[in-house]
């Protein structure tokens, strides 16, 4: 009995915060619409308080010089926002005398004008006006960050120099916006009304269940005086109860290897409506070792599940007596592992080698 007013309260809950407009959304896509009602009472279960705590995660604390970045050159592979709620992924290539190859840095840069720039935001500032902000890449591939489970979450984002520049100037791999022809001097078939849009993937436990556009550069307005390449933050909003974001670029200029443009952007000011379901210090409690790990890691008792950085679940498993999962079927790379145990659920970020 007391379980069943619990996930009626629940209900009632999750679709007085979504809005009636949800509900009738949900009712015709019944295999998200399950997982979501699961998941969001599964966390008020575990405590009877339903509204948890806000927090704002801005990069500040993120030891830098004035006007520096870091690249990911200390191998260290990872770093974390304010509160440890988040975490971002990096992977440096110690190739060709090292360079940052793909995920994430964080910078304080202002230089909106130097040409190939990857450090700096087309704003010239953070958020704030004086700190530190991201800089994503989907150079390689799409680029994500996992975090503590929010009722929602806001943030902003913006151009990076390097493709801000690239976009108003063209460049020897990609064109200048609005220009009919490509980086060769081709016709390319845009008639100039070329765009750089910044899709955002929300998920909760793998299952995708929200997602949004932002136009980082848009010429294809009838009035000219109207086109533009974004020198601001945008703000942008996800509603939904999430735990993951994944970003991808796509760009009206393309060729034979994907997206001419340059694959960069920008996020500061991340604002989370955190549930007290979960330990706000919970991203602490779950210790894997080897890490990195090649073959197998040490994660703990429970229902472990292996999430991609793009939301895809790869390994899911219950541990009881052997607490070392077998993670050489995995890719080299950057993943989440998500520990469930009764009313506790615990995640870490784990380092694939081969």
């Amino acid at each position: 009995m007391h379980e069943q007013v619990l996930f009626d309260r629940s209900f009632s809950l999750f679709f007085s915060l979504m809005g009636s407009n949800i509900y009738r959304k949900f009712k015709k896509m019944k295999i998200f619409y399950s997982i979501l009602l699961f998941t969001v009472t599964f966390h008020f279960a575990g405590n009877a308080q339903n509204k948890g705590f806000t927090r704002i995660t801005t990069f500040d604390s993120l030891t830098l010089g004035n006007e520096s970045h870091w690249d990911g050159s200390d191998q260290s592979g990872i770093f974390y926002g304010e509160h440890g709620f988040w975490d971002f992924q990096n992977e440096y290539d110690t190739s060709w005398g090292g360079y940052w190859a793909s995920g994430w840095t964080y910078s304080n840069e202002t230089d909106i004008a130097t040409v190939g720039n990857q450090f700096s935001s087309y704003a010239g500032v953070d958020v704030s006006g004086g700190g530190n902000y991201l800089i994503g890449t989907t150079a390689i591939s799409d680029v994500g960050a996992s975090f503590l489970l929010s009722e929602g979450i806001n943030f902003y984002v913006t151009n990076s120099t390097y493709t801000a520049i690239s976009m108003r100037e063209g460049d020897v791999y990609a064109k200048k916006f609005g220009d009919s022809t490509d980086a060769s001097g081709m016709v390319d078939g845009t008639n100039g009304e070329d765009w750089l849009k910044l899709s955002i993937y929300a998920y909760t436990f793998g299952t995708l269940i929200d997602s949004v556009e932002i136009y980082l550069a848009d010429y294809r307005f009838s009035n000219d005086s109207l086109d533009y390449i974004l020198d601001t933050w945008e703000a942008v909003n996800l509603s939904f109860p999430t735990d993951s974001i994944r970003f991808s670029l796509s760009s009206s200029d393309t060729g034979l290897f994907g997206m001419n443009t340059p694959g960069y952007f920008c996020l500061d000011h991340i604002t989370g409506d955190y549930y007290t379901g979960i330990e706000e210090n919970v991203v602490d409690a779950l210790e894997i070792y080897p890490n990195p790990a090649i073959d197998f890691v040490n994660v703990g008792k429970g229902h472990v599940e292996v999430y991609s950085m793009t939301g895809k679940k790869l390994i899911a498993q219950f541990l009881s007596g052997e607490n070392r999962l077998n993670v050489s079927s995995l890719s080299a790379g950057m993943y989440q592992v998500i520990v469930r145990n009764k009313h506790q659920i615990s995640r870490a970020s784990l380092i694939k080698r081969n």
